[in-house]
């Protein structure tokens, strides 16, 4: 068995289907590689779509259990693999036809650890046919932080890579049972334990945006502790900066200022994330305080090429100014609060 692809499946009735097709949609043979579906206590038809493609393809397998969260299922999936290399695969996502094989195929013949590519964000799920891709633009490299020194914009989310499995179980790695990020200290410890690694510069995933998803979602609740988890991701980060820091590698300055990069993005947005939802100033103030003891702020390492424009410029001034920011929740406090009023003054009166 050459690969296992595994999916951890929650209510994912409108996707799944769409998500198998393009696995099957492959060119090449059934038993080299297996799917494995595990639904996580699903309430809709999700499985009943799952089996209905078992019956017709016999490298699918499903397993049920109740409902214990996104990276406990992975971890267990990790553990049903057969496959020389696995590949965690969203069951509202989906890849291009025709690239498993290939794919595979420079995996083994360069006994890489990981096989990295692109991704590509859409809304659409029906024109998963429509392009065939040529592999082509692939790079090797000695390393993970060999990774990282050329790439600071490299991505945390485990639907990037293909991943050796005798590597993983030899470094005993593991999903957090973080149920936010738990990728970004999962891909990062990774990247520093992996000795070869190849990129495929094309985006062979596709990353649905879909109704539902975690990233869109607009209920109050959900967006505070959203945040709390983007702290956890900073916290991740910091700490795996500061185990660079301890270590010696070759080109250690440039691999720091990319990784210092990246948590930065993280705080920039973070903070910004903060300011949308009126958070009330003691509890900013504490926020602003935590960072600044993860020395993630103030944010010395956002501004580079993606971001260099005056509009991210002058917010990230604005940010790094506490005196200027605080005075901003203060005043977004008082209005709310006073809007808050009036309407319950409008109301009591009516």
């Amino acid at each position: 068995m050459k690969l296992s692809i595994l999916i951890p499946m929650y209510n994912a009735e409108n996707y799944i289907g769409n998500c198998l097709d393009s696995l099957i949609n492959q060119d090449i043979s059934n038993d080299e590689y297996e799917i494995i579906v595990m639904d996580d206590g699903s309430t809709d038809n999700c499985s009943k779509i799952v089996k209905n493609y078992i019956e017709k393809n016999e490298n699918i397998t499903l397993y049920s259990q109740s409902n214990a969260g996104l990276y406990s299922t992975r971890n267990k999936l990790l553990k049903l693999a057969k496959g020389e290399y696995i590949y965690n695969l969203d069951a509202d996502d989906y890849i291009m036809p025709n690239t498993l094989k290939i794919l595979v195929s420079h995996a083994i013949d360069n006994n890489v650890d990981l096989i990295c590519f692109d991704t590509k964000e859409t809304l659409d799920l029906k024109d998963k046919f429509d392009e065939r891709i040529k592999i082509e633009n692939i790079e090797i490299l000695d390393s993970g932080m060999d990774f990282i020194y050329h790439y600071k914009h490299l991505r945390h989310e485990v639907w990037w890579y293909f991943i050796k499995r005798k590597f993983l179980k030899d470094n005993g790695l593991e999903f957090s049972n973080n149920q936010y990020n738990a990728d970004v200290l999962f891909t990062l410890e990774m990247l520093l334990l992996s000795n070869k690694i190849l990129y495929i510069k094309q985006p062979i995933h596709r990353y649905v945006q879909t109704e539902n998803s975690i990233m869109r979602n607009n209920d109050l609740a959900f967006k505070i502790r959203r945040i709390e988890n983007m702290f956890n991701m900073i916290l991740d980060k910091s700490k795996f900066v500061n185990k660079i820091i301890k270590n010696d590698f070759s080109n250690k300055k440039r691999i720091l200022e990319n990784l210092k990069y990246r948590r930065d993005v993280f705080t920039y947005f973070t903070i910004i994330k903060m300011l949308q939802i009126n958070l009330n100033i003691r509890t900013f103030k504490s926020k602003i305080q935590q960072l600044e003891k993860l020395k993630a702020y103030p944010i010395k390492h956002f501004i580079g090429k993606e971001y260099n424009t005056i509009q991210y410029k002058f917010i990230n001034y604005v940010i790094n100014q506490k005196i200027i920011l605080f005075s901003i929740v203060y005043i977004s406090n008082v209005f709310i609060n006073v809007l808050d009023w009036l309407s319950l003054r409008k109301n009591i009166f009516k």
